[in-house]
């Protein structure tokens, strides 16, 4: 019985150590939260996001691009921090940043791989705005 419960509580300490960021199909929503990790405490807030990707259905001399501002939270033994990081999908540049990011904060490292940017612009949209958005991000504890 012993052996049962203690191969439960493994099982349970696992899963709980998932940050479960990667299985959400429906992305992280524009102002949207997600925990990063428990122990240092960190999270993650979709902050900001540019987009000039060229329209479906329009023809560009320059394909744009998509730029997303993340908010990184987190508490250490020597206090609160907050940093924003960037990234871009698309015809990034220094500033705007690139689609991975490999990043330490708070004690713990990590990989974020920025995936999508949606919705993708459609000509004649006036609709779109940012509270529209969503992001598919991939994050990785290493």
């Amino acid at each position: 019985m012993k052996k049962y419960v203690f191969l439960l509580l493994a099982a349970i300490a696992v899963a709980c150590k998932s940050t479960g960021v990667d299985k959400r199909e429906d992305g992280i929503k524009y102002k949207e939260t997600v925990v990063l990790n428990d122990v240092p405490a960190a999270t993650l807030t979709f902050f900001d996001v540019e987009d000039s990707r060229c329209p479906d259905g329009v023809t560009c001399i320059w394909g744009g691009r998509a730029a997303v501002d993340l908010l990184l939270s987190g508490v250490t033994t020597e206090g609160g921090l907050m940093e924003h990081v960037k990234m871009c999908l698309g015809t990034c540049d220094a500033k705007t940043g690139s689609d991975t990011l490999e990043k330490t904060f708070a004690g713990q490292k990590y990989k974020l791989v920025l995936v999508a940017v949606n919705p993708y612009p459609k000509f004649g949209d006036s609709t779109r705005t940012k509270e529209k958005y969503s992001i598919q991000l991939k994050i990785e504890r290493k």
